[in-house]
């Protein structure tokens, strides 16, 4: 009983679509000088918020009204295939929004960090195995707050411990509820991490 209360709780407030969120938040935070309006700062966070959590959250409940797929969870492989294709299109779309109207360079890197592993994780999901998209977002968290740690205004370094253990925490839910296997979840860890890793190579913050 424990273990499963442990699993939803981290499974649910660590859902793959809220990634982009949370780094915008954490974006906002690390850098009070930079974000000082906070009108600006709240309707950032709401198209952030509309493009990579609400606007795939509707499609995925609309596959599963329409009996595309059995359940929001999306636990069988074949299912994720058009869930990835949805959210992968929301992810682009928010990414070039922000790229080509010049909003803040480290939320565009969290936006294109994120889009690579949606990507990455849908091509292992169709060529090889199902990916744990839980830790493939909790390896990018930890990813892009190491990336964006010489960027920040004040001392995160408590914010990145916690999330390293979080990241731990999740895997652990996923592995409580036996929703994946332990290869399943360090593939996700691997692909998040080494994503927001590549996006950071690529991109100018």
């Amino acid at each position: 009983m424990i273990k499963k209360i442990f699993g939803h709780f981290f499974s649910i407030v660590f859902l793959p679509l809220l990634l982009p969120f949370y780094g915008t938040l954490f974006v906002i935070y690390a850098n009070p000088y930079a974000f000082a309006d906070k009108g600006a700062n709240i309707l950032m966070l709401l198209r952030v918020g509309l493009l990579t959590f609400v606007f795939p959250a509707i499609t995925i409940a609309l596959l599963v009204a329409l009996k595309f797929i059995k359940s929001v969870s999306v636990y069988d492989r074949q299912e994720r295939i058009i869930p990835y294709i949805a959210s992968g299109f929301f992810y682009i779309w928010a990414f070039f929004v922000f790229y080509k109207e010049g909003f803040n360079t480290q939320v565009t890197y969290i936006l294109l960090g994120s889009t690579i592993a949606l990507f990455v994780d849908f091509m292992i999901n169709i060529l090889v195995v199902k990916v744990s998209m839980h830790t493939t977002g909790a390896g990018g968290l930890v990813a892009f707050m190491l990336v964006l740690f010489p960027y920040t205004y004040i001392d995160v370094l408590p914010i990145l411990i916690a999330t390293v253990i979080c990241a731990g925490c999740v895997g652990a839910a996923r592995l409580a509820l036996k929703a994946h296997t332990e290869r399943e979840v360090y593939l996700g860890y691997l692909t998040g991490f080494f994503s927001f890793m590549l996006a950071a190579n690529v991109f100018p913050i």
